[in-house]
């Protein structure tokens, strides 16, 4: 996760006009709010109060459809605080200093480090080693880390960093909150989940001023509640992996959370031959499948966001015995042999309606 400061925009009207938000088209999820013109009489609960700015390396925007106390600053500080604990870029962040630590001693940790580290050992363990937050030694080898490079990985570089990489090397406990870990070299990046779970503590924040109808986003990665400023539910749009700037199809629902992970958005080239940054932590190479993205839906933004990790990682045929196993909803994306994309949903997803 990146270090970059949190700025903010604020817009507060009264009966925001439908359409007005549309997330920028290099995003996975869009948000699109339901109908093209306003109905007849539109319910509009309270003041309808957009926030964007940016955070954590990416764009970030908040609406809320209520009378409430104005949080902005609130927001921003509760953002700046997460990455603190969360950047693998900042040398002052709490992600750092454990990954910095070598004396495989117990490490005292905060509370939203033990929830995200908790949470990705579950999720370690349900999807079989699929979503892995210690990665990274592969990703690095790849060219998706700090530095560039200019061919595949040689075999003895990746069996060198391959006693670094693995979840159960990280022992966790909650009484007192702390972690080690068994080898000293291995590196913790919760990126594929820390967005969520940013995520989730906005809408816990504004939850506390008593509003019900919100919308959060965080580079993709949304939460939402009770209706947009309609009185409708929110309709969330999904991207066309094939073609970036088209909305493929969308969600209508009155809560939730929704992230999707996708293959072909950030690629290295060797030899003629692409390779995408979804590394399999089990095979130390990059996925090699015919989906292009997995969108999960689930209760809560964290969960969204590793479960749509872990199930395009696992691979077509796993992906979908996981997504059985766990009852999880899911839109499956995949290349069609027409050069298209064909869909498959699972769960709440049986309501999601293509656009074409």
């Amino acid at each position: 996760m990146y270090s970059y400061p949190t700025r903010v925009e604020v817009c507060l009207r009264r009966g925001l006009e439908p359409n007005a938000l549309v997330l920028s088209t290099w995003c996975f999820i869009w948000l699109i709010l339901l109908g093209c013109a306003p109905r007849d009489n539109p319910v509009i609960r309270g003041d309808n109060r957009v926030i964007t700015g940016t955070t954590m390396g990416t764009y970030f925007k908040v609406e809320t459809v209520c009378d409430q106390v104005p949080i902005e600053a609130e927001i921003v500080a509760e953002l700046d605080r997460l990455t603190l604990i969360f950047s693998t870029y900042r040398d002052d962040s709490e992600i750092t200093q454990l990954n910095d630590d070598v004396t495989g001693e117990w490490l005292s940790i905060g509370p939203d480090m033990l929830s995200v580290a908790m949470h990705a050992r579950r999720m370690f363990v349900a999807s079989h080693g699929a979503f892995d937050p210690t990665v990274s030694p592969y990703l690095e080898l790849w060219g998706f880390g700090n530095e560039e490079v200019a061919a595949v990985p040689d075999p003895r570089a990746m069996d060198a960093v391959r006693p670094k990489v693995g979840y159960s090397l990280i022992e966790i406990r909650d009484v007192p909150p702390s972690l080690r870990k068994y080898q000293v070299d291995v590196r913790l990046d919760f990126s594929a989940s820390a967005k969520g779970y940013s995520v989730d503590r906005v809408a816990e924040l504004i939850e506390t001023q008593a509003c019900t109808n919100y919308l959060v986003d965080i580079g993709g990665d949304v939460r939402f509640a009770g209706v947009n400023s309609n009185g409708e539910a929110w309709r969330i749009g999904i991207e066309n992996p094939m073609e970036p700037s088209e909305v493929l199809g969308y969600l209508a629902s009155h809560d939730g959370a929704v992230a999707t992970s996708g293959t072909y958005m950030n690629t290295r080239t060797f030899d003629d031959a692409i390779y995408n940054h979804l590394i399999d932590p089990r095979s130390g190479r990059p996925i090699r499948s015919q989906l292009l993205a997995v969108s999960v839906f689930a209760d809560d933004a964290i969960s969204a966001d590793a479960w749509a990790t872990a199930l395009i990682v696992a691979g077509s045929e796993e992906s979908r015995a996981l997504a059985r196993r766990f009852n999880l909803s899911a839109l499956f994306m995949a290349r069609d042999f027409e050069g298209g994309v064909e869909t498959e949903v699972m769960g709440e997803f049986e309501s999601f309606v293509r656009s074409y």
